[in-house]
């Protein structure tokens, strides 16, 4: 399971619903295009918290997605 997969079906589904806009996501253009492009991009926990808060997301999901990133990343 890869983070930007699951975070674009959720995104997908809010947008589509009219829950947000994708400017008040706060995601920035270029995150946004690696993150449809690169399927090892991991947004930063401040955007992905931030943009889980416009998009309505409840906490467990938010929670999930932190550790879904975690795990996502590359080892340091």
């Amino acid at each position: 399971m890869r983070f930007n997969q699951e975070f674009l079906k959720i995104y997908d589904r809010a947008i589509g619903s009219g829950v947000c806009s994708f400017s008040q996501t706060g995601i920035g253009v270029s995150n946004f295009n690696q993150l449809c492009m690169d399927p090892d991009f991991v947004l930063d926990d401040e955007v992905i918290i931030r943009a889980c808060k416009v998009m309505k997301i409840e906490e467990e999901k938010i929670s999930w997605l932190l550790e879904l990133a975690a795990e996502s990343r590359p080892e340091e």
